[in-house]
């Protein structure tokens, strides 16, 4: 009886899209993937995923082009690609042509120097943080609804002082215990919620785009972008407009210029 063949495909990265007005996976056909200048082509797992197989694990740039989304290029790094699995989550913020037919907020500007950007919705304490086991990292959470919380990036909310912490899960463990990337830096209290946190895109040139579903009575967002190294918060209200740009406080060089 002859053996049966088998072939097996190493998968060198693997891929979620993920759209930051919903927050849902995007699941379709197409789209252009590059790396390094260079297309690659994935095959799509049932689940959406994206597989590229034997990418191989070393520092790249990778580009993101599909329909409906603005492209997202990330730096990939050669222990990301040597993580098992190599799984990347990738947040794609809608264009203009999906604003016009699904109404988004969107808040956008330029602003000098800005290197990252990403918010948390403001009043959502579905989720609360309970505990965190430093040496395990492993991050406890009162989850009274059974929300499933199956992204990357949330955030540890501090509402009093409106400023969060970024975290990074790693590993699901239960419904309420997460395995996170690094340790938390700050404390907190048993009443912070742990928010879904959205991405938004920034540009060499100083442009900033940040772009989530038009909701009427869920409109105040806590937006935090780094600048030159220093994290800033504001809020900003999509039903306020004078509070929908951002506004760097002045550096101490700055003011000791006046």
């Amino acid at each position: 009886m002859e053996q049966p063949v088998v072939i097996r495909h190493r998968a060198g990265l693997i891929v979620r899209l993920i759209d930051t007005a919903t927050g849902q996976e995007i699941v379709q056909a197409g789209g252009t993937f590059v790396r390094d200048g260079g297309r690659v082509h994935p095959m799509q797992r049932p689940d959406g995923m994206l597989v590229f197989s034997d990418f191989s694990a070393q520092d790249c740039t990778f580009t993101v082009q599909t329909t409906r989304f603005l492209p997202k290029t990330v730096q990939l790094s050669a222990e990301q690609l040597a993580q098992r699995p190599p799984l990347v989550e990738l947040h794609l913020i809608p264009d203009e042509t999906y604003a016009a037919r699904y109404p988004c907020c969107t808040l956008s500007g330029v602003l000098d120097g800005i290197e990252q950007l990403d918010a948390v919705r403001m009043g959502d304490k579905t989720c609360l943080a309970r505990a965190f086991d430093e040496r395990r990292q492993i991050f406890h959470l009162f989850n009274p609804h059974h929300l499933v919380l199956d992204r990357t990036y949330y955030a540890v909310v501090d509402p009093d002082a409106c400023r969060y912490e970024p975290i990074e899960i790693t590993e699901h463990l239960s419904g309420e215990k997460f395995r996170l990337a690094a340790p938390l830096q700050r404390p907190f209290g048993n009443h912070f919620p742990v928010a879904r946190r959205v991405l938004g895109a920034v540009r060499r040139s100083g442009e900033y785009v940040f772009r989530v579903p038009e909701d009427s009575t869920r409109t105040r967002w806590l937006v935090r972008w780094r600048r030159e190294g220093e994290e800033f918060f504001q809020t900003v209200d999509f039903a306020l407009p004078d509070t929908m740009t951002l506004v760097s406080p002045p550096t101490a060089a700055e003011a000791g210029e006046d």
